[in-house]
């Protein structure tokens, strides 16, 4: 269990400082002692599944990079990436698709030998 503690707190302070909170506004949104989140954030405690749902669903982390963060190949900011891509409209994840195309296949020209 001491294992999953230590990437939890990882975990959560990662996805907190993408988002630009601090531990204070997090415990604010959550409902909960700012200690309770310093706690958390430095593997002293363990969060109940009540606060471990709203810290989820707040900083928008999966539930697979809690509950099986060996099988997670992303980090926490291309994590940050997808969620702000399903976040724009249709038309815009068309241009940003086409344009990820294209610099993909631009650079792997560049690197080739």
């Amino acid at each position: 269990m001491q294992d999953d503690m230590i990437k939890i707190g990882g975990i959560f302070r990662a996805a907190r400082d993408i988002k630009g909170m601090t531990q204070a506004g997090l415990a604010e949104v959550t409902g909960v002692d700012p200690r309770t989140i310093m706690d958390i954030e430095n593997d002293k405690r363990f969060p109940t599944y009540e606060v471990l749902f709203k810290i989820i669903r707040i900083l928008g982390i999966s539930a697979d990079q809690i509950f099986w963060p060996d099988k997670i190949k992303s980090t926490p900011e291309q994590e940050q990436i997808i969620r702000e891509f399903l976040e724009c409209s249709e038309w815009e994840q068309v241009v940003i698709m086409k344009t990820m195309r294209t610099l993909v296949r631009s650079l792997r020209e560049e690197n080739r030998p």
